[in-house]
C-alpha cells in the first residue's frame, strides 16, 4: 500500500513535468470532507523550491446568499448550480494564467499579482471538474471517498460550525450528498480527472488512474 509521501511525490512529478513557459492550473476536486484542502496545501508545500505557487479555493468564490439565484425545487440544485461565482474565478485567475494570458491575475478579495511563467495555480474545492471549468485546467486531481466516509468526516469537521450532529446530518442529507450525486451524474468528474485517488484512508491514498 502506497504511503502518502509516495503519492505526493508522484503528483509532484506530474505537475513539475509540465512546460514552464506559462503557469500550470491545477484543480483538486472531490466530495465535501474528502481532504481536498489538505491535499492542495501539501502539494503547495512539496512544490516549494521547485516552482512558485498561487493558492486559491472555490470557497473564496461563494456567493453571498442574496446574490444566489437559487434554482427552484431541489435544494441540492441550488448548492451545485448557484453557490459559487464561477465567472469571477474564470476571469480573475483561470484565463489570465492560461494560454495567451498576460499572467496578471485578480484573486477573490481583489488581491492582485503577476504570476511568474513557471508558477503553479492550485485550486481546491467541490465541483471544479464540471463542464464549465474543464477547459481551464491543465491538471485535475479527483479524490474519491464513499458517502459514508464523507458523512463521518463531515460530522467531525462541521458539528460545531452547524450546531451539532443532527443539524450537520440534515445539511449533508439535503444539500451536500444530493448535490454531489447530481454533479457526478451530470459531469462524471472522475472521467475528466488527470489523476484519480482513492482517499478513503488518507494515510494510505491509492492512485487509481492516471491519464498522463
Amino acid at each position: 500500500m502506497a504511503t502518502r509521501q509516495a503519492v505526493l511525490a508522484q503528483l509532484i512529478g506530474v505537475i513539475d513535468g509540465i512546460s514552464r513557459d506559462r503557469p500550470v492550473r491545477l484543480a483538486v476536486d472531490g466530495p465535501d470532507a474528502a481532504g481536498k484542502t489538505t491535499m492542495a496545501n501539501e502539494l503547495a508545500d512539496a512544490l516549494s523550491g521547485l516552482r512558485p505557487v498561487i493558492r486559491a479555493s472555490i470557497d473564496d468564490y461563494i456567493r453571498p446568499p442574496e446574490d444566489r439565484p437559487q434554482s427552484p425545487g431541489v435544494p441540492a440544485t441550488g448548492y451545485f448550480d448557484d453557490n459559487f461565482d464561477l465567472a469571477a474565478l474564470i476571469a480573475g485567475l483561470l484565463i489570465p494564467l492560461g494560454p495567451g494570458g498576460e499572467r496578471h491575475y485578480r484573486a477573490a478579495g481583489d488581491a492582485t499579482g503577476t504570476a511568474p511563467y513557471d508558477a503553479v495555480l492550485i485550486v481546491d474545492g467541490v465541483f471544479l471538474l464540471q463542464t464549465a471549468l474543464r477547459p481551464y485546467w491543465d491538471v485535475g486531481i479527483y479524490l474519491h471517498v464513499s458517502e459514508d466516509e464523507m458523512l463521518r468526516r463531515g460530522l467531525l469537521r462541521d458539528r460545531e460550525r452547524y450546531g451539532g450532529d443532527d443539524a450537520t446530518r440534515e445539511l449533508f442529507a439535503t444539500q451536500f450528498v444530493p448535490g454531489w450525486r447530481a454533479y457526478q451524474a451530470q459531469c462524471d468528474p472522475a472521467a475528466a480527472a488527470t489523476v484519480v485517488i482513492d482517499h478513503e484512508d488518507p494515510a494510505h491514498p491509492v492512485i487509481r488512474s492516471r491519464s498522463t
